[in-house]
């Protein structure tokens, strides 16, 4: 596991989620913003996408914190 999905994971986003039309996906990568802030990305079978954390805590499934 590399150093930005270790500190993703104790800022709280978990590492596997079920979202995305039911699809499940685990914590890959992280993508900065302004003001450092971040969004995480997660790989998805088809292919990777950008979560906040509120939006995962409201629409998602979390399968592994």
């Amino acid at each position: 596991m590399n150093k930005a999905v270790e500190k993703m994971r104790k800022d709280g986003y978990p590492y596997k989620i079920k979202g995305n039309g039911g699809c499940i996906a685990i914590l890959y990568d992280i993508q900065p913003l302004s003001c450092s802030d971040y969004m995480a990305i997660y790989r998805y079978p088809g292919g990777v996408c950008c979560h906040d954390l509120k939006e995962i805590k409201k629409c998602f499934e979390i399968l592994e914190q």
